[in-house]
């Protein structure tokens, strides 16, 4: 499993970034039948986890104040945030592909957060391994999409080389715009990264597999 430095600073948080060797957090497997279950469809809604194993139907984003309540969102490619009240009582985990990100996933989540009182400043964010700049080649065209979107990004950031997007950066940049202020980005490929072993992460784009791993936090108190 891979964490975030700053997710682990927090009080009373469990959170992991899964590989493809440990795809699940130890926590989620001990906890398993207490994780809601739903169905990520590459959209933009919310749910408010409120009870364990609750049905959640078709989500990409999970919101939790329970105790010991696992919610995770899986991936192989495309961009799992995981985010935590810096007190400790409040978790989020997000999932956001190239579609859930044009979209503007995190300000349709956010502006559903406002509306419950909450304040990006309190929360801390951690951008996990996706598909990286230097693997993510996508048409013209969608590139045109994302820099008519994202015009206040440098362009050589979010287009580093022709035709190759970065996912994360739009990210770092939409949170940080909310008002975020602690933001870790885990800057490893799920495409190309390798370690002794071979490569660390599942990849859609580079083996078309239906194998995912999983990204979870989860409040202990």
């Amino acid at each position: 499993m891979i964490t975030s430095e700053l997710l682990s600073e927090l009080p009373g948080i469990l959170h992991g970034f899964g590989t493809s060797q440990k795809k699940q957090a130890d926590f989620v497997l001990a906890e398993f039948q207490k994780h809601p279950r739903w169905q990520q469809n590459h959209g933009i809604s919310l749910k408010n986890v409120i009870f364990p194993g609750q049905e959640c139907g078709e989500v990409d984003a999970l919101y939790c104040e329970q105790v010991g309540i696992p919610i995770s969102v899986i991936t192989a490619d495309c961009v799992p945030i995981l985010m935590a009240h810096q007190d400790g009582s409040k978790v989020l985990a997000v999932h956001a592909g190239w579609r859930g990100t044009k979209n503007r996933i995190l300000r349709k989540i956010w502006k559903d957060l406002l509306s419950q009182g909450e304040s990006p400043e309190d929360w801390v964010a951690a951008i996990g391994p996706c598909i990286g700049p230097c693997c993510f080649e996508v048409s013209e065209e969608l590139v045109h999409e994302f820099c008519s979107l994202w015009k206040s990004i440098d362009v050589n950031v979010l287009v580093p080389q022709f035709r190759h997007l970065n996912l994360a950066c739009i990210h770092k940049w939409e949170l940080q715009d909310l008002g975020v202020k602690k933001i870790d980005t885990i800057q490893k490929c799920t495409f190309c990264t390798k370690d002794a072993s071979g490569y660390l992460f599942e990849s859609y784009r580079r083996e078309a597999r239906k194998l995912r791993q999983w990204s979870s936090i989860m409040k202990l108190h």
